[in-house]
C-alpha cells in the first residue's frame, strides 16, 4: 500500500506547495524528499499516531459531538498528531509547554505589552495549541444545521485518493442534438456529471460542489447552470442557450465533500480558523487578549471572558486582561487580526487537503462537448429577445427565488431572463437618487459598490479614501440634487484588520444602524456579509442575519420610504479556503431574509460570478452588481416620488 505524504506546516504563514507535487500524490505516486515552500522548508514524511483513547472514554461524547460521526478517538488522535508536529519545532515546543499561559499576556505590570502579547498569542494560534476542553466540548450552537448533519455523518477522509478527481470524472450531454450537433437558441440543455475518485472508483454519495456553465468567445457570452445533487455521485446540470454560435461547456469540482466535512468539524470543535487580538488600554497600560464572535476562546474558561456584544452590536467576546489592577472589560478599544491557524488538529490527509486549498487551483472536468446554437426557423434573431417586463416593475420579493440560471452575460452586459434592465447611466441614476440617502454597510465588496455608485453620481467626496487598505467611513454628497452616499464598516469580526488595529469607533452595527433610521426620510440601505464571517461556525452568520431580519422588519413598519438591498455571497474559482462556504451562505441568506415584502431585494451575485468564472475576492464585474440593483429599484423610486 502506498504511503500518504504528510505536510507538517509549523509556524509558517502563506506557504504554497507545488501543484505538480500534489497532483502526483493524488495519482498514487509515492513521493520522497523535500518540497519547495515559500520562505521555509518542510519535510514530507510518513507518520502514524498511536491513539490511547480507551473504549470507555470514547463512549462519553461531548455535547459538540452528539448526532455526528466525530468520535473522541478521532479528536484525540488529531490532537496528538498536532502536538507531535509542534514538538518538532523548538519555538512551538516552548509554547506547548506553557499552553494555557501562551494565550494571555505574560505580564501584569503597568505597561504597554501589546507587541509582545500579539507575538505570544499569535504563536499559540499558529503552533496549534487548542487542547482545551472548555473550547472543544460545548457546541457552537444548540442545533446541528442540515449541512452539519449531512457532512458530519461521514468519517473523516483517510486517503487523498478517495476524493473526487477532475481527471477521471466526466460530464456528458443528455439533451438530444439536431443536425451538426445543433440546438435551437432558447432551448434548455441538460448535462450529467459523474464523479470518480483518484482510484477511478465511482463516487457513491453527494456533497461535492459542482459548478457548470456554458460559454463562448465569439460572441463573448456565458450562462451558469442549475446543478442538482443526485446524492449518488452524479449531478444534473440544466440551463438555457440564449445566444447563437459555437459554445463550449465548462465544469469544475469547486469544492470537495471532504473539505466541507473538515470545515464543519473544525468549526464545531475549535470554533474558528481566525482569532483577533482585542486591545485593552488606558492612559498608561495596554494589553492584547484573544477575541472571537463565539464565547469560546482557547485557554480561557467562560468566566474569564468579556462579553462585548452590547458594545459591538453583534456577538463579540474577548478574554479578560491579566492586568486586573489597571484594566477591565470597559477598556476595550479595538481589534487586530492574528494570523490563520497553521497547525490545526487534523488528520494527515486533511492537512494535505487544506494545503491544496491554498493553491487556488481550479479543478476542471475535461470534456469535448461542442454545441452549435442556431436561430429559430421563425426568427433571424441571434439572441433571445429581452423580456417585456421591466425589472423596476418586478416584485422585489421574487428576487429571493432566482436560481443559478436566472440570467446570462452577453458582451459584458448582464441580462436577467425574468426582466429587462434599463441602461445604466449617470443622468438616470442622479434622477433616481435625488433627495435620498444611500448607505452601504459591509466590507471591501460593499465599498466597491459605494465607489461604483459614486462614480455614476459624480458627487463630491466629503470623506475621501486616502490609501488602498481603507477600513473606515466614506461619504460623498451631491448638494444640488440632495443626494448622500456613505459607506460604513460592518461590526466585528472584520478580517482585514491584520496589519493595523481597527478601533471600535470605526465599525457600525447593522441592527443599530437600522434602528437609527427615522420614520420619515427616503433611504436605500445596502448590506453585504460573507468573507469576514466565513472562518466561523455558520451560527455566527445565522445569528447576524436573524438580527438584521428583525431590525429590517421594524424599519419597514415605521418608514414607508425605505428600500433594503442585501448582496449575496459570491463565487470565487479555485480551491480557496476563504470562500468555500459560499454555497451555504447563499442559502442561509435567502432562507432568513426572504418574506419581508416588496421593499427588500436579494442582489443575487452568485450566478453572475459563476458565469463570469470569477477568480477574485473582489469581482471585476462589480459594476454589473450595481446595474442589477439600480435597474430593479430606480423606476419604482421615480414613480413613488411626489
Amino acid at each position: 500500500m502506498k504511503h500518504i505524504p504528510a505536510i507538517d506546516a509549523m509556524y509558517v504563514t502563506n506557504f504554497e506547495i507545488l501543484p505538480t507535487h500534489l497532483m502526483s500524490t493524488l495519482q498514487g505516486n509515492e513521493t520522497r524528499g523535500d518540497t519547495i515552500i515559500r520562505r521555509h522548508e518542510i519535510k514530507i514524511k510518513t507518520e502514524s499516531v498511536t491513539d490511547e483513547t480507551t473504549q470507555e472514554e470514547n463512549t462519553v461524547l461531548w455535547p459538540s459531538l452528539r448526532h455526528t460521526n466525530i468520535t473522541m478517538e478521532e479528536i484525540k488522535s488529531k490532537i496528538n498528531r498536532s502536538r507531535e508536529a509542534a514538538m518538532r519545532d523548538n519555538h512551538c515546543a516552548l509554547v506547548y509547554n506553557s499552553s494555557r499561559q501562551a494565550w494571555r499576556s505574560s505580564s501584569d505590570a503597568p505597561k504597554d505589552t501589546r507587541a509582545e502579547d500579539f507575538y505570544r498569542i499569535d504563536s499559540a494560534s499558529r503552533c496549534g495549541v487548542f487542547d482545551f476542553e472548555e473550547l472543544m466540548k460545548p457546541p457552537p450552537s444548540i442545533h446541528l444545521s442540515a449541512w452539519e448533519k449531512d457532512y458530519l455523518s461521514s468519517p473523516h477522509v483517510s486517503s487523498p485518493r478517495d476524493i473526487a478527481s477532475p481527471i477521471h470524472s466526466t460530464i456528458e450531454l443528455i439533451t438530444p442534438l439536431g443536425i451538426n450537433n445543433s440546438l435551437v437558441m432558447g432551448s434548455e440543455v441538460k448535462f450529467k456529471v459523474t464523479l470518480f475518485n483518484y482510484k477511478k472508483e465511482l463516487r457513491t454519495e453527494g456533497g461535492d460542489q459542482i459548478n457548470v456553465w456554458v460559454t463562448s468567445d465569439d460572441p463573448k457570452a456565458s450562462v451558469a447552470a442549475d446543478v442538482v445533487d443526485n446524492r449518488n455521485g452524479t449531478y444534473t446540470a440544466l440551463t438555457r442557450l440564449p445566444w447563437c454560435g459555437k459554445v463550449k461547456v465548462m465544469a469544475v469540482i469547486a469544492h470537495h465533500r471532504e473539505m466541507f466535512r473538515m470545515d464543519f468539524y473544525t468549526q464545531r470543535i475549535f470554533k474558528a480558523s481566525y482569532l483577533f487580538a482585542g486591545s485593552f488600554i488606558n492612559d498608561k497600560v495596554a494589553e492584547f487578549t484573544p477575541c472571537s464572535p463565539l464565547p469560546y476562546i482557547p485557554g480561557h474558561a467562560s468566566e474569564e471572558l468579556c462579553n462585548l456584544t452590547e458594545l459591538n452590536g453583534e456577538p463579540w467576546y474577548c478574554a479578560r486582561p491579566v492586568k486586573v489592577k489597571f484594566l477591565n472589560c470597559s477598556h476595550f478599544s479595538g481589534t487586530r487580526r492574528f494570523n490563520n491557524f497553521d497547525n490545526l488538529p487534523l488528520s494527515e490527509t486533511e492537512t494535505w487537503l487544506r494545503a491544496i486549498n491554498r493553491t487556488n487551483t481550479p479543478l476542471h472536468i475535461a470534456n469535448n462537448i461542442s454545441l452549435n446554437v442556431i436561430p429559430d426557423v421563425t426568427s433571424k434573431e441571434t439572441t433571445l429577445p429581452l423580456p417585456k417586463l421591466r425589472c423596476d416593475e418586478r416584485d422585489l420579493s421574487s428576487t429571493f427565488d432566482d436560481t443559478n440560471s436566472c440570467g446570462y452575460f452577453y458582451k459584458d452586459e448582464w441580462r436577467p431572463f425574468t426582466c429587462q434592465l434599463p441602461p445604466l447611466n449617470s443622468s438616470s441614476i442622479v434622477q433616481c437618487l435625488s433627495k435620498r440617502k444611500v448607505i452601504f454597510v459591509g466590507d471591501s465588496n460593499s465599498r466597491a459598490q459605494y465607489e461604483s455608485l459614486t462614480d455614476l453620481v459624480k458627487c463630491i467626496q466629503k470623506v475621501e479614501r486616502t490609501k488602498t487598505a481603507w477600513h473606515a467611513t466614506l461619504l460623498c454628497e451631491d448638494e444640488t440634487n440632495n443626494i448622500s452616499i456613505s459607506y460604513l464598516v460592518h461590526s466585528y469580526p472584520f478580517l482585514a484588520s491584520h496589519g493595523e488595529e481597527l478601533p471600535i469607533g470605526r465599525t457600525v452595527s447593522d441592527t443599530r444602524l437600522l434602528d437609527s433610521i427615522p420614520s420619515n426620510g427616503k433611504y436605500i440601505l445596502h448590506f453585504h456579509h460573507f468573507l469576514h464571517l466565513a472562518p466561523y461556525h455558520l451560527s455566527v452568520a445565522e445569528t447576524r442575519l436573524n438580527l438584521i431580519r428583525d431590525a429590517v422588519k421594524r424599519l419597514l413598519d415605521r418608514n414607508p420610504h425605505v428600500i433594503i438591498l442585501y448582496q449575496s455571497a459570491h463565487y470565487v474559482s479555485g480551491l480557496n479556503f476563504w470562500t468555500r462556504g459560499g454555497i451555504f451562505y447563499v442559502e442561509l441568506q435567502k432562507r432568513i431574509l426572504r418574506g419581508l415584502g416588496d421593499r427588500v431585494m436579494f442582489v443575487f451575485t452568485w450566478p453572475m460570478t459563476i458565469a463570469a468564472d470569477n477568480d477574485d475576492f473582489h469581482p471585476h464585474i462589480a459594476k454589473s452588481f450595481t446595474h442589477l440593483f439600480t435597474g430593479h429599484i430606480c423606476g419604482r423610486l421615480l414613480k413613488s416620488t411626489p
